[in-house]
């Protein structure tokens, strides 16, 4: 198996400490015990709604200043948000452009840092590089470690709950070159959830935005918020117990919009909480009291499955 670097982002431990632990939880000794490393000196990714849809250079400069911080140990940036994917996988297509790279690399020479990639193999006195690795951890969890493995350490399958997947914009079209699966027909989400013992059910319009996409949340909080009333409709239909995602920054527009246009609301989580209650942790380690929309009612269901 290959090994990682944490990149948790902005919104995990600003906004839900929980997933932070519980991704820390799986993927370590307590889990699948995955040689995954820190890296202190990570920053924003920088988000992709904003830096790189208003100054690019800006952007650049900062994503790239964390692919380097890569390059030393040669480890896959295992990324935890969609966005934060999104944006360091786009600097890395950018950076392949040697025009782009210098740029960049004059700029990171003020703080002593230099971007080249990961060499690989020479061509007599020439190395040859590859662009930084940047991963998702639905991707990780699903290829790298194995959806049968993921089920084989399922202690406490999450019987009859029935989960609500949303995959998220960055996840499902994160760059005009690259992409984790079929846009049109995502499965590894919904396979991960059915490993832990849970129901995936469909619903309509499964694949649109959670409504916080693009900047939206940020300057049309209405529209944004009509957009997530729409989908939470379409869940409750469904029947749906909770919305599992991998992208808190979708994570975190579910569980605040549903404030505006519901009484108790659908139960929100990040797809590590999820895998780390079939795992058997306490429940309480996973911060679900920082979460606006209670989890009480989907706690209950689980103890009972």
């Amino acid at each position: 198996m290959n090994s990682y670097l944490y990149f948790f982002g902005c919104v995990i431990p600003n906004r839900y400490p929980g997933v932070e632990y519980a991704v820390r939880w799986v993927t370590g000794k307590n889990g699948f015990d995955m040689d995954v490393k820190e890296c202190d000196e990570f920053s924003c990714c920088p988000v992709p709604g904003i830096f790189y849809s208003t100054d690019k250079d800006t952007w650049l400069l900062l994503a790239a200043r964390n692919l380097v911080l890569a390059q030393p140990d040669r480890r896959d940036i295992l990324t935890v948000c969609n966005g934060c994917f999104a944006s360091l996988l786009k600097a890395t297509e950018y950076l392949q452009e040697p025009k782009n790279m210098g740029k960049v690399n004059r700029i990171l020479a003020q703080v002593g840092k230099k971007y080249t990639g990961i060499p690989v193999r020479s061509e007599g006195r020439r190395r040859i590089f590859e662009p930084v690795k940047v991963r998702h951890y639905i991707e990780v969890m699903a290829n790298d470690l194995g959806i049968d493995e993921i089920a084989k350490r399922t202690k406490h399958p999450l019987k009859n709950l029935r989960v609500a997947v949303h995959y998220g914009c960055h996840y499902l079209r994160p760059t005009e070159r690259t992409q984790i699966e079929d846009p049109n027909d995502p499965v590894l989400l919904d396979k991960i959830v059915e490993a832990c013992g849970a129901v995936s059910v469909d619903y309509e319009d499964k694949h649109d935005c959670c409504g916080a996409g693009g900047g939206v949340r940020s300057h049309v909080v209405d529209l944004a918020n009509s957009l997530t009333q729409d989908k939470c409709r379409n869940i409750s239909a469904a029947e749906a117990d909770c919305i599992v995602t991998g992208c808190p920054f979708c994570l975190l527009q579910f569980d605040n919009a549903q404030r505006s246009f519901a009484k108790d609301g659908i139960p929100v989580m990040h797809v590590s909480q999820l895998q780390a209650l079939a795992m058997g942790i306490d429940p309480i380690s996973l911060g679900f009291d920082t979460h606006h929309v209670s989890a009480h009612s989907l706690l209950r269901k689980i103890r009972g499955s």
